[in-house]
């Protein structure tokens, strides 16, 4: 029998990790998990990981590293406390960040890490994004969202990056993910939802500088059109559920669109997929999410292909 296309919709949250700095003045990931696991009416795993450096722990006195971890565990407890409608509990992690956080991630089972995008900012100096961010897009099996600075807004733009004219079955599944995701986000945050496929032509200036105008011409509109094909099938696979989805075609890379249309349309949030290459792979092929992070000026899920996921959890386990 055959195997329909028709995607499993992901319908909720069960267990969500946010990984925050206890003594920081503001909380912009607690806020946005929180809101999101009191709909889910899931659990809410805060954690904060402690990483002093060799030199700062050889220097610190037993009974100090333990006041100083107290503290944190006091006011991790007091952000706790202060949630409402929320099942949360704390812990402090220890180690380095990203290896700590994949490792809860697997331990417990979360389908969502969510953590400040300037939780490392001081490491990077201006750039928003921080090497932690990087190494839990990469290597994380569960989504990773990276939320900026200020107050949730009431009724989010989110953007779906999605590649529609793929016939790569593994990125054809994580296009069906990055959907489920960004639906999934905009009704728990009543949010509008916009899906973004980036189009460029095949060896475009070779065919411009081999042909006439108007053999140029029609090239680009046939393909043009089998773009939009490509877009509505995936959309039609859909149903229903992607009433009221915004489609836009943008022809370029989506390096180039994908910022430029942030901007422009004022989005708040975008989930794309990563394949979370690392070692040689990433640096033969590079990782489309990390050439992005430096233009993106808003909050980003990052989430990878089910076989991606499940290979990693299996790892993180091991």
């Amino acid at each position: 029998m055959a195997r329909s296309l028709v995607p499993r919709p992901m319908n909720t949250f069960t267990s969500i990790l946010v990984d925050v700095d206890a003594t920081a003045t503001a909380q912009p990931a607690l806020e946005r998990a929180a809101e999101i696991a009191r709909k889910c009416g899931a659990p809410l795993r805060v954690v904060d990981v402690m990483s002093a450096p060799a030199e700062a722990r050889r220097a610190l006195r037993e009974d100090l590293e333990d006041e100083l971890m107290a503290r944190r565990r006091e006011k991790l407890a007091r952000l706790a406390y202060g949630l409402r409608d929320v099942v949360a509990e704390t812990d402090i992690l220890s180690g380095t960040p990203a290896d700590a956080l994949i490792e809860d991630v697997a331990r417990f089972g979360h389908d969502l890490l969510v953590r400040s995008h300037a939780r490392d900012i001081a490491a990077r100096g201006p750039n928003p994004f921080g090497p932690v961010d990087v190494q839990l897009f990469r290597r994380c099996p569960c989504p990773v969202w990276a939320v900026g600075p200020g107050s949730p807004p009431a009724h989010p733009r989110i953007v779906g990056a999605i590649d529609a004219s793929t016939d790569d079955p593994v990125k054809q599944g994580l296009n069906r993910r990055i959907i489920e995701l960004a639906l999934l986000l905009a009704r728990l945050q009543d949010g509008s939802l916009i899906l973004l496929h980036a189009w460029q032509p095949f060896a475009e200036r070779k065919v411009a500088s081999h042909t006439s105008d108007h053999e140029y011409s029609a090239y680009l509109d046939s393909t043009r059109d089998r773009v939009k094909q490509d877009l509505a099938a995936l959309a039609q696979s859909f149903g229903h559920r992607v009433a009221g989805t915004q489609f836009e075609l943008r022809r370029g890379s989506i390096e180039h669109v994908l910022p430029e249309f942030v901007v422009a349309e004022g989005i708040d949030l975008v989930v794309m997929g990563t394949m979370g290459r690392t070692g040689i792979a990433r640096h033969l092929r590079g990782n489309t999410v990390e050439r992005l992070l430096d233009r993106l000026p808003c909050s980003l899920v990052a989430v990878k292909p089910a076989t991606a996921a499940t290979s990693m959890r299996a790892d993180a386990s091991a």
